[in-house]
């Protein structure tokens, strides 16, 4: 009877636990892979997305900023994960001001938006065609910090009471 009771409770608070509301995330539209988007982003149109990746440059102007995104997979909590690969970028288009002081480089993003079509910019010398994403919800993830110092709680001095510690030698 417990175990009846635990499993409901447990899967309840799995799915409460997530960085958007649970609204948001029925929106989705199924599993909408980044590379099928790139090719044609006008057939994906209206299309409601799940994406997140470390951000490139972020870009304001008089009424909305740009955020810059370097795609990556995303991890179960919906966190950027394996940074090193990418399959491309995207454009995040936010209406309104963010500050790029916060949404800076190297920080970690995931969006649930629309599909809003694509838009070229240079990279280089290169010009770019990205697909833009008209944000529904958006998470920028907490830095990760390495703590000031590591200590071992397992860790046992071997000599813990100065009485027991072993003799100096003697110099002469």
């Amino acid at each position: 009877m417990k175990l009846q009771l635990f499993i409901p409770l447990l899967s309840v608070i799995a799915v409460s636990c997530g960085p958007f509301p649970h609204q948001v995330m029925q929106e989705v539209t199924g599993d909408i892979p980044y590379n099928e988007v790139v090719k044609a982003p006008e057939t994906f149109r209206g299309s409601t997305v799940l994406w997140g990746g470390v951000i490139v440059d972020t870009v304001t102007r008089s009424n909305d900023t740009l955020i810059i995104v370097r795609e990556t997979k995303l991890d179960l909590r919906k966190r950027p994960m394996n940074t090193d690969r990418s399959a491309g970028r995207f454009i995040i288009r936010h209406q309104g001001f963010l500050d790029p002081a916060i949404y800076s480089r190297e920080r970690e993003v995931t969006v649930v938006g629309m599909i809003a079509g694509k838009e070229e910019r240079p990279v280089g010398e290169l010009l770019y065609s990205y697909p833009v994403i008209e944000p529904r919800s958006l998470k920028l993830w907490e830095q990760w910090t390495d703590p000031p110092y590591w200590y071992d709680p397992w860790y046992r001095d071997p000599f813990p009471y100065p009485w027991l510690t072993p003799p100096r030698p003697i110099r002469r």
